[in-house]
């Protein structure tokens, strides 16, 4: 022993009962309120525990019981609960039951709560496999043990086997990426009522939760060279393929995650701005995996769930047609079954985070590229319409115009149904594009006066509002008309403001698509015309 030190007389007392600084800065705490001596001398926030009564903790049965995760925050006391069988395994995804509530409450912490890495504890809904054994539980001192009732739960580890970064890249998709990806028609916002407890049952679904998380995160801060986005990207292909192998080979014979998993992946594109394409390879992936998703019983997948994706690949597929040119191709992305499916979903007056009040609308854009592509010869020569041409037009004209957005909805849903309608009108009449037409006759009064109503319901609505994350299909048809320098000079500010706002890639990649079409002479834009000029531009997006 060193001359210069004395030994120690007195043994080392950890006070268990200290405020929540001391703990997580692992210092003894004199537990003096309402500021203890260690964070007044320090000059840190001194951070109680809520005292929680122990009788509220003894109401479970005896064949059931609550596993509870406390987010360590003054004065947002938010627990999450995973129930489990009596013997005590994970129930599974499709028995959980998630409390829209604890998820906003869960969502409101994430979003106002980042402490460093070392001390980040990050609630979410959990129902997964994965628990922490009984040998890591960490002491009492630990920042993530806590004392409640008289029960000390045992610390479970969020994410197991994950890099410490997935943590801030989860806190990410729970504070922004799952708010933007959702329009805000519904109160419950299905990517995270829907999505993250799937997320937390299964590794697969997890990973591509993390990579959409990345990509959002590299495109909002403009970093094309992130490295953590790239190796999330690539980790996450990696095991969506090797996912779909076992599906082909018979070794999985469950296609929620792979159909759920395709759709996330679309999003991802989304997110990050995907211009070569890639996004209709895993739509090919969701449209063979979600058939036979809902054969499936309501048991086996709950019926929300089973209509959420089923809007989801609708909203994603009939959106994502306008890039495909009609004139080469004979594909249609949303098949007969799918549609029926969809279309089940009118009955109940469906309104959606994707498709708003205005499913009806997308289920025509295939019936209009249907019809349009008859006419579009790759010669140049149309073919003439027959009697059944005609009648099917001017039935789509009149379905399109009687439509009204339902009466229930916020006013931003219904200014955004208004957008989409006038799109679809504008759609369809320039699907007459191949044919003779006056420069100042009755069919371009049509689409003149389809583009003036657009723009006027535009300008009503905030470029601000989350209703804009799905309005990029109706800006690209709506842009792809307009010859007026002026009413160009707005959309390009509307789009600006939504990038700046969202950080969404789609955004940005939908303004570089009509800077180059405005550019082009009239007769050669269009919304007919898109698909050539991302062929010329080499700009392969959807707009989803």
């Amino acid at each position: 022993m060193p001359p210069n030190k004395r030994p120690r007389t007195e043994p080392i007392v950890r006070v268990r009962t200290g405020c929540y600084t001391c703990r997580r800065r692992k210092k003894k705490c004199d537990e003096v309120r309402p500021s203890c001596g260690g964070c007044v001398r320090n000059k840190l926030n001194c951070e109680w525990p809520v005292n929680i009564p122990a009788s509220a903790t003894r109401s479970n049965s005896s064949n059931t019981f609550h596993q509870q995760a406390v987010l360590d925050q003054p004065g947002s006391p938010c627990t999450t609960r995973t129930q489990r069988g009596s013997s005590g395994s994970p129930s599974s995804p499709s028995g959980s039951v998630v409390s829209p509530s604890a998820l906003s409450h869960g969502f409101e912490a994430a979003e106002a709560f980042s402490p460093p890495m070392d001390e980040q504890a990050l609630l979410v809904p959990m129902n997964y496999s994965h628990a922490t054994p009984r040998s890591s539980i960490s002491g009492p001192d630990s920042p993530t043990s806590m004392t409640v009732g008289n029960f000390m739960p045992r610390s479970l580890s969020m994410l197991p086997g994950y890099s410490p970064e997935s943590f801030q890249l989860l806190s990410h998709y729970l504070a922004t990426t799952a708010d933007v990806m959702a329009n805000g028609s519904t109160p419950v916002n299905p990517f995270l009522v829907q999505i993250v407890p799937l997320a937390f049952s299964s590794d697969l679904l997890l990973q591509l939760v993390l990579t959409q998380s990345a990509a959002h995160r590299a495109f909002r801060y403009r970093n094309d060279s992130d490295e953590v986005a790239q190796s999330h990207y690539t980790k996450a292909l990696q095991l969506f393929r090797k996912g779909v192998t076992e599906f082909i080979d018979g070794k999985e014979s469950n296609p929620l995650m792979l159909t759920v998993g395709a759709l996330v992946m679309c999003f991802t594109e989304t997110a990050k701005g995907d211009m070569n394409g890639t996004i209709f390879d895993h739509l090919s992936a969701a449209n063979s995996l979600l058939t036979r998703l809902l054969s499936l019983s309501d048991a086996a997948v709950p019926k929300d769930l089973k209509d959420f994706v089923i809007e989801y690949y609708t909203y994603t597929a009939a959106v994502s047609m306008i890039s495909i040119d009609a004139r080469v191709s004979h594909q249609l992305l949303l098949n007969f079954d799918l549609e029926q499916k969809a279309r089940q979903l009118l009955q109940s007056e469906y309104v959606g985070n994707l498709c708003g009040c205005w499913l009806e609308l997308l289920l025509m854009i295939p019936c209009i590229f249907d019809l349009g592509r008859q006419w579009m010869m790759l010669d140049g020569q149309p073919t003439m319409p027959t009697a059944d041409d005609i009648a099917m037009f001017g039935s789509l004209q009149a379905q399109i115009m009687r439509w009204n957005p339902f009466s229930f909805v916020t006013p931003e849903v219904f200014l955004a149904g208004r957008v989409f309608q006038q799109a679809m009108l504008l759609y369809l009449y320039t699907s007459l594009g191949s044919f003779s037409r006056a420069e100042d006759g009755m069919h371009q009064g049509l689409i003149n006066t389809a583009i003036t109503e657009a723009m006027s319901y535009l300008n009503q609505l905030s470029a601000t509002a989350r209703i804009n994350s799905g309005l990029c299909w109706p800006i690209a048809v709506v842009g792809s008309c307009l010859y007026d320098i002026e009413q160009q000079e707005q959309l390009r500010q509307r789009l600006t403001t939504m990038v700046n706002t969202f950080g969404l890639g789609n955004m940005q990649r939908t303004l570089l698509l009509l800077e180059n079409m405005w550019q082009m002479p009239l007769d050669e834009a269009g919304p007919w015309n898109i698909c050539r000029a991302m062929q010329q531009h080499q700009i392969w997006i959807s707009f989803a």
